[in-house]
């Protein structure tokens, strides 16, 4: 999460209307955003690349709380399983290993007003960003 004064995350991510949550365990985060018309794709469910965004921020979150530090996604693996289509759309990562240099996330995105319908897992890879001195 990057805060800009009173703001967090970027603007592409403000944009989207992400919100974070503590998720259920001590290295959890959860990313929430109400679905929009205007994120949905021709079948009426929510875009994939929206869902790709949400696993990536939910999982590089969780690993930047888990390590304290600024992370940059190495490597995001995404299985879609079910459409999204109520809203509003919830990614919880849970951090699986922390590493010196880098750190994984497992995320599940659920579709909150569908009786949180799991509707993608994924696995972030993130680089742990040291600051040189």
């Amino acid at each position: 999460m990057q805060s800009n004064g009173d703001e967090v995350g970027t603007a592409f991510q403000r944009s989207l209307g992400l919100r974070w949550r503590r998720g259920d365990g001590d290295n959890s985060v959860a990313v929430v955003m109400d679905m929009r018309d205007d994120l949905r794709g021709p079948a009426g469910s929510l875009e994939g690349g929206v869902v790709s965004t949400l696993a990536d921020v939910a999982g590089a979150s969780t690993c930047a709380m888990a390590v304290g530090s600024l992370v940059a996604t190495e490597h995001i693996s995404i299985s879609f399983i079910a459409p999204g289509r109520e809203g509003p759309i919830r990614a919880t990562g849970t951090l699986l290993r922390s590493g010196r240099n880098d750190a994984v996330a497992e995320v599940r995105v659920e579709d909150a007003g569908k009786d949180n319908r799991l509707m993608a897992v994924a696995l972030v890879t993130v680089r742990i960003l040291h600051e040189r001195s």
